[in-house]
This record gives C-alpha cells, sequence and structure tokens, in this order.
C-alpha cells in the first residue's frame, strides 16, 4: 500500500468517523458526557468541542510552520 491509498483510508475512515450519530461515536459521547448541562443541544455540544480540537491543531500546525521557516532562514543567513 503506497502513502497515498494510506492517506485516503484514514480520511475515509475519519469522515465516516464524522458523520456516525451521538449515539454511535464514542468520542462524541465522552465530549457530551464531560461538558456541563445547558440548554444547548448535544449536536451544538459537539460542534462546540470539534471547533476548539480543530482550531488547536490549526495553531500547533501554525506554530511548527513558523518555527521551521525562522530555522530556514537562520541557515540561509549563515551559509
Amino acid at each position: 500500500m503506497d502513502m497515498k491509498e494510506v492517506k485516503e483510508t484514514l480520511s475515509t475512515k475519519a469522515e465516516a468517523a464524522m458523520k456516525r450519530p451521538i449515539e454511535e461515536n464514542p468520542v462524541d459521547q465522552v465530549i457530551v458526557n464531560k461538558l456541563p448541562d445547558t440548554d444547548n443541544e448535544e449536536v451544538d455540544k459537539v460542534y462546540q468541542a470539534r471547533w476548539v480540537w480543530y482550531h488547536t491543531l490549526l495553531a500547533l500546525e501554525l506554530f511548527f510552520t513558523n518555527l521551521f521557516l525562522f530555522i530556514l532562514i537562520i541557515i540561509t543567513l549563515v551559509k
């Protein structure tokens, strides 16, 4: 299996997991159970938790990208 097939398989599995109803998805059940009860529906809670995780991952990616760019600048200036 080459890298492209692996990526497609992982993205397909992740997409299928995100489309499952809350009752069938153990991650969503944990999210719903851990958050405090409010008047919002469960779907709103899951959306908010996913939003936080998604943006946390984006922030980490941005940090490492900037770090690598800074290292490249330093290497270029030294040579």
